[in-house]
């Protein structure tokens, strides 16, 4: 394997620690962060203020640089640096729209960003994903569903509130198409589970080719357990939510953004321990909806989407991050496809009765 190229700027410590001193931002301690793929993250405890005495005030924030390539991948695959500029312009968006008083949902608050360098400083938003907290020993403690709900009211907020909103140039098209690549690759993997691969190209001719068009709001672009962090609890004894990882917000149907959660959600709910979340988040995205005067079961387009977004979540993702043993890999793959048969064909009936009873029952 060749080496990677020379970095544009800071990609560990010792570099970060040059880079911040360059900028005359005074810190006590950086930590580099696992988990993501993409960039360099690192949390910095950086100091804000000294009394008269020399004692400091310090908060902790997230430093992240974007080098041209996915980070993971020692260079191997470019990922074009405008990629900052989209999270950069969606956080100042975003974080500065009222979506949803009192709901606890927020998003990092940008407190410097070096367009040149692609360093980005904001706030840190916690340490445990929702995705680790459901999984982990401590979610048999958590309200699981009561979460999900609120994300699914701020989420319809967010597309309500967007829908004449700009992000990106263009809408992001690096955005769009990456979102693509579950689809042009489905029939593929549908081969190998002996489903039909055929049925996959229509899908990804009929709606992965609308990813490119979609303009109906802003899409988060990357909506999972994933990418919501819990942050302890407020005033009200109410955990705090944060969603993060913004580099992928594009222009879109909010049907995808619905449809990758409730995913995600349904295989924590199938493989993690059955807790509600992704009925609780579609019932508090159809709620929202309503009060913001939307019928979810008038909007079949949208239903649509929805379903055959899902299935495509479902029939492809399970194959390359592992959530089950392989039959059960194999059942979830094929109620993937069955999602995108009768999302396809508005089976308005099956689709209530089953996966979408929460949204559209």
């Amino acid at each position: 394997m060749p080496p990677p190229p020379s970095p544009t700027g800071p990609t560990d410590i010792d570099a970060l620690k040059l880079y911040l001193d360059s900028k005359s931002i005074p810190y006590t301690t950086i930590t580099p962060l696992t988990g993501g793929t993409a960039n360099f993250v690192f949390r910095v405890v950086v100091v804000v203020s000294e009394d008269k005495d020399g004692a400091a005030t310090s908060v902790s924030t997230i430093v992240k640089h974007a080098e041209p390539y996915i980070a993971a991948s020692y260079g191997s695959i470019a990922f074009p640096l405008e990629r900052m500029d989209v999270e950069v312009d969606a956080l100042k968006q975003v974080g500065a729209l009222d979506l949803l008083p009192g709901a606890g949902v927020v998003v990092p608050r940008v407190t410097f960003y070096d367009q040149e360098a692609r360093v980005l400083v904001m706030s840190d938003a916690g340490e445990t994903t929702l995705k680790d907290a459901y999984s982990s020993s401590a979610g048999d403690d958590l309200d699981v569903c009561a979460l999900g709900r609120r994300l699914g009211r701020w989420l319809a907020a967010l597309h309500h509130s967007t829908r004449e909103t700009s992000v990106g140039e263009g809408g992001n098209p690096v955005g769009r198409s990456i979102y693509r690549w579950a689809y042009a690759h489905l029939a593929d993997v549908a081969r190998g589970y002996g489903l039909d691969g055929e049925f996959c190209k229509h899908i990804n001719d009929k709606y992965g080719a609308l990813l490119a068009t979609d303009d109906e709001c802003v899409c988060q672009g990357d909506f999972w357990p994933g990418n919501v962090l819990l942050d302890g609890e407020d005033d009200d004894k109410e955990i705090k939510l944060a969603v993060v990882d913004w580099e992928m917000c594009r222009r879109g149907c909010g049907a995808t953004d619905v449809a990758q959660f409730a995913a995600e959600a349904y295989l924590l709910d199938r493989c993690r321990g059955g807790k509600g979340m992704k009925d609780a988040f579609l019932r508090g995205y159809r709620e929202r909806a309503e009060e913001l005067g939307v019928d979810l079961r008038a909007q079949g387009e949208f239903v649509r989407r929805v379903a055959v977004h899902m299935g495509v979540h479902l029939g492809y993702w399970p194959t390359r991050v592992k959530w089950a043993g392989e039959e059960e890999t194999k059942e979830i793959v094929a109620l993937g496809h069955e999602l995108m048969r009768r999302g396809d064909a508005l089976d308005w009936d099956w689709l209530g009765d089953h996966m979408l009873t929460a949204l559209c029952g």
